[in-house]
């Protein structure tokens, strides 16, 4: 059974900045390995890089359920422990069928996202900074211009 859930043929990018994705299936609740497999249990799957806690609110947030119920998969439930995606509630044979592929797309939708108000965040307060500077260098000229004599 092939449990991989992405990355092949892409290269590894595990800084900070780089976008989030799922890797593999790492772990499957133990009762799988009982004689009677219950239709549905906890599957963890590697993320590349460590998850920013602005990621972890989104993919564990409200909008991320209301998307995987419209997709048909409203019955689980996403938890994040360190690098890994606990999927609660679900199956091997439910990831293997379409579950993987949406879940890995909306990590890297969600990552994509996160980065983009973080770059416009970072555009923002550059503008403010440069413009704060600018007023600086003014009040810094027109009190030079000042004289007591």
């Amino acid at each position: 059974m092939n449990t991989n859930v992405s990355t092949q043929g892409q290269t590894k990018d595990d800084s900070p900045g780089s976008t989030l994705r799922l890797t593999s299936v790492v772990a499957v609740s133990r009762e799988v390995y009982g004689h009677e497999v219950p239709p549905r249990y906890t599957v963890s799957a590697v993320f590349s890089r460590r998850v920013n806690p602005a990621e972890a609110r989104s993919i564990q947030g409200p909008t991320t359920h209301e998307r995987l119920a419209e997709l048909g998969y409203g019955h689980i439930s996403l938890v994040i422990d360190d690098r890994r995606l606990e999927i609660v509630n679900t199956s091997l044979e439910e990831l293997k069928s379409g579950l993987a592929s949406a879940l890995g797309s909306l990590v890297r939708e969600i990552s994509d996202q996160m980065r983009l108000e973080q770059e416009q965040r970072d555009d923002a307060a550059l503008l403010k900074s440069k413009a704060d500077d600018a007023r600086r260098k003014e009040i810094e000229a027109l009190a030079h211009e000042i004289s007591f004599d």
